[in-house]
């Protein structure tokens, strides 16, 4: 008992002093702030067109560029709750969640996927399973943001391939950032290969059409 109260002592004490800041500016939180977001960096999440949720501005590049290269954690949490929030799927056209992979060694050098972390918040927001075996990157080619998108296909060509088959499934394939489309169409291709019967994607930035 009495370490319990040292404990909501040290807990209280903490957040007088350390008040939780918003992940993307680190301005101090409020108590009428959205979770993990100020109400300026909150607003500037704004709704895009399927396949994506939000447009890739404001807040939200610099976040994801935290999460996928400084190994961020908090950053890419954040991402993952933002993307269970917005989430447009209906639960009952899918039967499983699954995410376009980085190749194995990115994702090591990383520490985590940021697709898998934004894919199982997805699943457990929709309750419908998330299964990390479905596709895999046989490559590793980086894909620029200046690359057009004839040369993103070119380098996304036979990228992907079905590592457990989901026959006549229902699946629901998540992305980080949604550029041309390359990336995601693949996957959804090798998906198909594989057996499944449908694809949904959805991505949580789209960028601006070039």
């Amino acid at each position: 008992m009495a370490e319990a109260g040292l404990r909501r002592v040290v807990d209280t004490a903490l957040a007088v002093l350390l008040p939780p800041r918003c992940v993307a500016c680190a301005t101090p939180l409020l108590h009428d702030d959205d979770g993990d977001w100020c109400e300026a960096c909150a607003e500037q999440c704004l709704p895009a067109p399927p396949p994506g949720l939000l447009l890739y501005a404001g807040a939200l590049p610099g976040l994801i560029q935290r999460a996928k290269y400084s190994r961020d954690v908090s950053a890419a949490r954040a991402l993952a709750a933002l993307m269970a929030e917005h989430i447009d799927v209906d639960a009952a056209a899918i039967d499983v969640v699954t995410f376009v992979p980085a190749h194995w060694s990115r994702a090591l050098g990383r520490g985590f996927d940021l697709p898998a972390l934004l894919a199982d918040a997805v699943a457990d927001h929709l309750g419908v399973p998330m299964q990390t075996l479905l596709v895999a990157s046989r490559r590793d080619r980086r894909l620029a943001d200046t690359s057009s998108a004839q040369e993103r296909a070119r380098l996304v060509a036979g990228r992907f391939r079905a590592r457990a088959a989901a026959r006549d499934a229902r699946v629901l394939l998540v992305d980080d950032v949604h550029t041309t489309g390359a990336t995601v169409a693949e996957a959804a291709a090798a998906l198909r290969t594989g057996g499944t019967r449908d694809v949904v994607a959805r991505t949580l930035a789209l960028t601006p059409a070039r």
